[in-house]
């Protein structure tokens, strides 16, 4: 990572952008599970079509649903907010060298080996800028100002651009990633303390840089990307978004989160050769905790959390199995 820049969604607006935007196709990406943001849905992408319809190329739904074969409203309120929104369906979506496993970013990683596969065409990677956006941001806090401040950074130069905000909770960012981040010293990894909210689902790039970079299945995808990021010159943007929030997580899907990310930390410093583990050391995937519970009783919970990480796309492509 050559540095990371400081900007403000504020600082683009559409006219400016259509200005510079030039050859470039600009595909916005809503992922989803179930039917727990079917309306937020439709809301985000009426709004995207009627204030930016001319800036963006297409708008994907990534959808999986709860029950493989049975249509769900987040997929109905989608087409019904526009007809144009293409919905994939992740369960049944097929890439080689994956299985039928879920989580976040394997889902990502289907819908971009599917634009790989069908829009890429004879497009240049770096002329294809993906926006993925989480749909459970509530809907006072979206606007247009998402995809032209995160797609404007790339427009303009950039490889990868992260949204910042600030968010009335954010435990895991502040409490586990922020700290996690500051306690390893090493000139490549510098970079990782300098975002202002590195967990942040908000990303964009070029289709060359998430081709570049490993995928992780579940809770480590943010933080696999912005440390694949800094092994490479990449020119990134964190992008402040202003206020921000959504639907606040339990506790014990906070502690999953956060094991999640710090084992995807830890591995990816094991990758990148900068730790090692001696005498038969080895990075677990059970998440054991024991406490006391509300009614003064003792209790445990024991989770497997085996998390995959896939190589970069474009080894997939490069061994002839696209």
């Amino acid at each position: 990572m050559k540095d990371i820049s400081f900007l403000n969604s504020s600082e683009f607006n559409i006219d400016r952008l259509l200005n510079l935007k030039g050859n470039r196709r600009i595909f916005a990406v809503f992922s989803t599970f179930g039917e727990r943001e079917a309306q937020l849905v439709y809301d985000k992408i009426s709004l995207l079509y009627s204030e930016a319809n001319n800036f963006i190329d297409k708008i994907f739904l990534s959808h999986r649903r709860v029950t493989s074969d049975k249509i769900e409203q987040t997929e109905i309120n989608a087409k019904r907010a526009h007809p144009d929104v293409e919905v994939l369906i992740c369960n049944s979506m097929s890439v080689p060298d994956m299985g039928d496993e879920r989580g976040k970013g394997a889902d990502m990683r289907r819908l971009l080996y599917y634009v790989n596969r069908i829009y890429r065409g004879s497009t240049a990677e770096n002329e294809i800028i993906i926006v993925f956006l989480d749909a459970d941001v509530e809907s006072r806090y979206f606007g247009t100002h998402f995809v032209l401040g995160l797609a404007g950074a790339i427009i303009e130069g950039f490889d990868f651009a992260k949204a910042s905000f600030w968010r009335a909770m954010g435990r895991v960012k502040k409490y586990v990633a922020q700290p996690l981040f500051s306690l390893i010293e090493h000139p490549k990894l510098k970079m990782l303390t300098k975002f202002a909210y590195p967990l942040s689902g908000e990303v964009a790039g070029t289709l060359d840089f998430f081709n570049s970079v490993d995928f992780w299945q579940m809770y480590g995808i943010e933080t696999g990307m912005i440390i694949d990021a800094c092994f490479k010159d990449y020119r990134v943007a964190d992008v402040n978004l202003g206020l921000y929030d959504h639907e606040h997580q339990s506790e014990i899907d906070i502690q999953k989160m956060s094991f999640g990310i710090m084992r995807t930390f830890l591995m990816q410093l094991l990758k990148h050769d900068i730790i090692g583990l001696k005498d038969g050391a080895k990075i677990g995937n059970i998440f054991e905790l024991s406490y006391i519970n509300e009614n003064a009783k003792r209790s445990s919970n024991v989770f497997e959390l085996n998390e995959l990480r896939y190589t970069p796309l474009k080894i997939l492509f490069d061994s002839g199995k696209m």
